[in-house]
């Protein structure tokens, strides 16, 4: 008898750390990459995280920095600007400040969006941020 086991594909999920270590995010932090160097990067990025697997997580938040992070990245490439370098540079600076997200932020937004208490915004961050993986929120 075939063990049906066998057959589940065990989900590759891709690790928050892992993402940040495989570039050089202190090229990023100082805003001294050019287009091309950007594009690569970006290139790259994209093909790494097309080998993973990516779940809703229920603990996940979307604070109230990444909220600002997403709004600021999509209004300044919205922009008609002649200054395209800068504007990608802080983009992907400000990008790489969503993916790092060191710190859950303040819940209270999040508590007066949610309806849930500080404590189970608090909980929930920190299973979310236990795991060290990235969802796909």
């Amino acid at each position: 008898m075939i063990n049906m086991f066998n057959f589940i594909k065990k989900r590759n999920y891709l690790s928050r750390e892992e993402l940040i270590n495989s570039v050089d995010s202190n090229k990023i932090w100082s805003k001294s990459m050019t287009l091309s160097e950007i594009k690569e990067l970006l290139e790259y990025l994209e093909i790494k995280i097309s080998k993973y697997d990516f779940d809703i997580d229920k603990n996940f938040i979307m604070n109230s920095r990444r909220k600002e992070l997403k709004s600021i990245i999509k209004e300044r490439l919205l922009q008609n600007n002649n200054n395209i370098n800068e504007l990608v540079s802080e983009s992907l600076f400000n990008f790489w400040e969503f993916v790092s997200d060191e710190y859950p932020g303040n819940f209270l937004l999040a508590s007066e969006d949610l309806g849930l208490t500080i404590k189970e915004l608090d909980t929930m961050d920190n299973e979310y941020r236990k795991k060290g993986i990235i969802c796909s929120q």
